[in-house]
């Protein structure tokens, strides 16, 4: 299956190709230029009418959507999340497991892997690029919106478990000033899992420890972050210092325009710059639902009280801090342009390149590049998504 696609501003890593077109051969990218379309046999052609045309969106931290969450453990949860993603623009997702027991986290895993031979064969659904896991050797002394009662250092027959039952692990949050958090980042870069540092109270000391021993990226930076106060008379820096000054450590942000107002989106892209940013939307299940404003809703499932949703956003039951987002993906490009004003090349890198690349899927996926995937979004000027191509399928 050959297809062209014509009349588009092609997304390139470092710059807008202007009345362009594209090539897509079977479930790759064959070949892209300027105008003129170059001629032979297509199996079909797609007139862009001007829209961009980019590589479909990376995201490596989404928790739930549609009153679903992925630690729900059953297919019709983790295939209803996943389908709302595509619908905003996701086509690789790493469905993220919260802080839970041992045993949710055993049930996760085993859904996922029944789910794991249908996926290649589903379009309705992103492309699986393996999980995050937030948790459970994480801190109480950020807490966010986490369930901190499971909370645990880290327990290497538990850990060996869990990656013999999910090889696919991609990322891993943890809190390095645990015991054995240390260890824990040495085993990560060994097994070939991003180790970030998230849900933490580390100090800067311990950031540059943790740095020495593995750890490579920030998870939501800002939230759930040390960052600077006092130690009696003595200022501290925290995990926020860190990610400024060791220059090439990764971060996430939440870019909802909420968690991070226009402000802090744009210091951290100031600072860390769009190779270094993986922008996440860290939505929980209530994305993609049509709750009215200033509602409170309780979990179905009892395993929490709820959460009021305010403001385009979640937030715990006392409102003293946020329980994740809201949002798909196509919100945060939108935030990212519109509010935080930055630019729309370097906000499609991090939404695409720069995540593929923090957990090794950068070869397959997250530019538009002569043999990779041909996994590509068509969208207008205000981010409304117009078509989604999956392994050069069209598919919306």
């Amino acid at each position: 299956m050959r297809n062209l696609i014509r009349n588009v501003n092609l997304i390139l890593p470092d710059r807008i190709m202007r009345n362009a077109w594209l090539v897509t051969e079977d479930e790759r990218i064959d070949d892209f230029g300027e105008m003129p379309v170059p001629k032979g046999d297509f199996t079909d052609i797609i007139d862009g009418a001007g829209s961009y045309l980019s590589p479909g969106f990376v995201e490596t931290h989404v928790h739930g959507g549609r009153k679903h969450d992925f630690t729900d453990a059953t297919p019709e949860s983790a295939l209803e999340i996943m389908r709302l993603h595509l619908l905003g623009g996701t086509t690789t997702i790493l469905p993220t497991l919260t802080s839970v027991t041992h045993e949710k986290y055993i049930r996760s895993m085993e859904n996922l892997n029944s789910l794991i031979p249908q996926f290649r064969t589903m379009d309705d659904v992103p492309e699986f690029g393996g999980i995050h896991m937030e948790g459970p050797y994480c801190s109480g002394e950020a807490l966010g919106a986490q369930n901190t009662l499971t909370y645990r250092d880290p327990d290497f027959n538990e850990i060996e478990q869990y990656v013999a039952l999910a090889p696919y692990i991609r990322k891993w949050t943890a809190a390095p000033e645990r015991e054995g958090g240390m260890a824990f980042g040495r085993y990560c870069e060994k097994h070939g899992i991003l180790a970030s540092i998230g849900h933490s109270g580390a100090t800067l000391s311990q950031v540059y420890q943790a740095w020495d021993n593995g750890y490579r990226s920030i998870t939501h930076l800002y939230s759930a972050c040390s960052s600077y106060h006092r130690n009696g008379a003595y200022r501290e820096a925290g995990i926020v210092e860190a990610a400024w000054l060791i220059d090439d450590m990764d971060v996430e942000m939440i870019t909802d325009g909420v968690h991070l107002p226009k402000e802090f989106l744009q210091l951290i892209y100031k600072i860390k710059g769009p190779d270094r940013i993986s922008m996440i939307t860290d939505a929980i299940r209530y994305a993609g639902v049509d709750v009215p404003e200033g509602s409170f809703v309780p979990y179905e499932d009892g395993q929490d009280s709820g959460v009021w949703i305010e403001n385009g956003v979640a937030l715990v039951p006392s409102r003293a801090c946020f329980a994740g987002s809201i949002a798909t993906f196509d919100r945060l490009v939108r935030t990212a342009t519109k509010i935080a004003g930055i630019d729309l090349v370097d906000v499609i890198r991090m939404s695409t390149l720069t995540p593929a690349r923090t957990v090794g899927l950068d070869k397959e996926i997250g530019s538009i590049s002569r043999g990779k995937r041909a996994n590509l979004l068509m969208f207008d000027d205000d981010i409304s998504i117009k078509h989604i191509i999956l392994r050069g399928k069209m598919v919306r």
